[in-house]
């Protein structure tokens, strides 16, 4: 299920970011949670706004070690391998 939040620049591509989609069906975002962007996979945090910020050097350890962002990383490579023509 995707859900919307407030618009906000990717801080690697600059892609504006809307909507979030959760592994657990009904999940929405929290301050503090990790999010992916789809477009480059680069790693950020949804700050208190639910803009998006660097993650710290103390979340950066928690993100190293986190299978569920790992598996998520690798799906959206996996899309992108098999749509790289559609750019």
């Amino acid at each position: 299920m995707s859900h919307d939040v407030p618009a906000s620049a990717c801080l690697n591509c600059g892609i504006i970011n809307d909507a979030c989609t959760n592994l657990d069906e009904d999940a929405r975002p929290d301050p503090g949670d990790f999010t992916i962007c789809f477009k480059c996979g680069h790693l950020m945090v949804f700050a208190d706004d639910l803009s998006l910020r660097k993650p710290t050097d103390a979340e950066m350890l928690i993100i190293a070690g986190n299978k569920q962002l790992i598996a998520a990383q690798r799906a959206r490579d996996l899309y992108w391998k098999e749509h790289k023509s559609d750019d």
